[in-house]
């Protein structure tokens, strides 16, 4: 009777201990401890065409830091523009939704510093009314976006070690904007007005708060 106890005993310890193991066992797909993630697709925005990369650091199992930073090539903001350059940057916090990570919900901040380089008629001396004269002339205007946005995305893995992935991500998220004539003290542009920009600017900086949709796909590599 001591013996079947016993033996009753070490089985049952046994099989716990195995069960405890495979419990701790990872998911063969939770490989991103630090990722090094590429966003191309930002070159298809004819607002402001930019590539960026950037990267996402787990801290737990459940939150990571990431860090996206993208410059920006060109664009049609404004119709008469030669060329636009500037830089985004998006810090933020993710927090994944499952014990599979492949769900998660992103919190970022967003900044934009966009110049662009017109060659257009500009009203001079714009402090007298009417202006002194209109001049075709090139010309600065700075643009400056402050603001936050939430993402909820999922990940399609590409390879069978998990290193490869794409994320597919959509959101909401708000903006406030600055536009201003650069270094033109007595300028005045009226250009064609739109929904999400300022009709006429001046050296004095034309400010408005906007929504914004944010959406996109990422290839991502996990490093390790």
């Amino acid at each position: 009777m001591y013996q079947t106890c016993l033996l009753c005993l070490l089985l049952l310890v046994t099989t716990v201990g195995n069960s405890q193991h495979r419990m701790r066992k990872p998911w063969p797909g939770d490989t991103s401890k630090i990722c090094l993630r590429m966003n191309f697709l930002g070159l298809l925005d004819n607002q402001d065409g930019n590539g960026s990369i950037g990267g996402e650091v787990r801290l737990n199992k459940t939150w990571s830091a990431i860090m996206d930073a993208g410059y920006i090539f060109y664009s049609e903001y404004f119709k008469n523009a030669d060329k636009a350059s500037g830089f985004i940057l998006r810090p933020g916090f993710r927090a994944y939704l499952n014990k599979y990570r492949n769900m998660y919900v992103d919190l970022q901040m967003h900044y934009k510093n966009v110049r662009y380089t017109i060659n257009d008629y500009m009203d001079n001396d714009a402090m007298n009314n009417p202006p002194a004269n209109r001049e075709l002339k090139e010309f600065q205007i700075q643009k400056r976006v402050v603001g936050g946005q939430i993402l909820f995305g999922g990940k399609l893995f590409l390879s069978r070690n998990y290193r490869w992935f794409f994320e597919f991500y959509i959101g909401l998220g708000l903006r406030y904007k600055e536009e201003y004539l650069y270094n033109e003290p007595d300028g005045e542009y009226g250009h064609s007005w739109g929904i999400f920009r300022a009709g006429t600017l001046t050296p004095k900086k034309s400010t408005m708060v906007v929504a914004a949709v944010p959406y996109g796909m990422r290839l991502v590599f996990a490093i390790r």
